[in-house]
């Protein structure tokens, strides 16, 4: 098959490791494999409807089998989601599909589609107003953490041990975007007491690896990114149903779920439109396999699948 894989890699830098062993085992296996990026792209539209162009020149889009979307999206908006959106329309097998970056990529809406599945999660409160923070004062208590809704790689995430460092941190991010949305979260521990929660990565309906990060450093986020250790983990049956049942929620074909084992059960954290390879490769690596080629299973049962139909 033709298989594209789209990164929001900048041009002058080279594609990350991991998309580049993908490319690699997907090629042996005999597919014609292209990296693209998605800056490189052009797009003309009129009343005839739309051309692509790569690097200046035209990009025949049906050509493609099936696409492989790794583009991150950093800004709030949608805007730049057109390039998959032509892919889209061109009838070509593409994931993840807009849809479901959307509702990941939204922190608290992501809460609330998990709240609304009866999914265990972290209590959270939507402030606006300094007024707010007197009834957070009253039900939630400290330390606790305070958190943009678009924030990624733990990023844009603190965690807050009095009231007076509330109003301080608050009055700081009111001042620079007043219209921005924070969200305050209990903070929870887990159930032995370390550092740590669990990535879960799935793909249709079945997890291809899971790991659990623990963070030894003075850092409270368990991110692989800010240092955390990482290692693979067995999950049991609830966990592995409840994973799959959420990337299938949010309309997503490959996604990265993280919750953390608590006294009161798995706790849900995040929902990953586009997980990172970095960490969970280490972990399966370790563990005797090599999640990037169960990855490609994953594409060429679903390119089988496909043709059958």
């Amino acid at each position: 098959m033709k298989f594209g894989i789209l990164t929001s890699t900048i041009t002058e830098d080279s594609h990350l490791p991991n998309i580049l062993e993908l490319e690699s085992i997907m090629s042996k296996r005999g597919h014609n494999v292209c990296l693209l990026k998605n800056g490189e792209f052009n797009l003309e539209i009129s009343s005839k409807g739309s051309e692509l162009f790569y690097n200046g020149k035209h990009f025949d889009i049906r050509d493609y089998d099936m696409v492989f979307n790794r583009f991150s999206v950093r800004d709030k908006s949608n805007a730049d989601y057109y390039i998959m959106e032509e892919f889209i329309f061109a009838g070509v097998d593409f994931f993840n599909k807009p849809e479901g970056i959307v509702k990941a990529r939204n922190k608290l809406l992501t809460l609330q589609i998990l709240g609304n599945m009866g999914i265990d999660i972290t209590k959270s409160y939507v402030i606006r107003r300094f007024e707010d923070l007197k009834i957070v004062k009253e039900r939630y208590r400290f330390p606790m953490i305070v958190k943009n809704i678009f924030g990624s790689l733990g990023s844009s995430t603190l965690l807050v041990y009095d009231y007076k460092q509330l109003k301080s941190i608050f009055d700081y991010l009111w001042n620079v975007n007043r219209n921005d949305v924070l969200l305050i979260q209990e903070f929870i521990t887990s159930d032995d007491n370390t550092i740590s929660d669990y990535r879960v990565f799935v793909a249709g309906d079945k997890v291809l690896s899971s790991m659990k990060r623990t963070n030894e450093t003075d850092d409270f986020r368990s991110n692989f990114k800010r240092g955390a250790g990482v290692k693979y983990c067995e999950l049991n049956d609830y966990e592995t149903k409840m994973c799959i049942e959420i990337a299938s929620k949010f309309d997503l074909d490959i996604a990265g779920i993280d919750f953390m084992r608590t006294e009161r059960g798995p706790v849900v954290l995040e929902v990953n439109s586009n997980p990172g390879m970095e960490g969970i490769r280490t972990a399966s690596l370790n563990a005797g396999f090599d999640i990037l080629e169960k990855l490609a299973d994953y594409f060429e049962e679903r390119f089988k699948n496909k043709e059958v139909l």
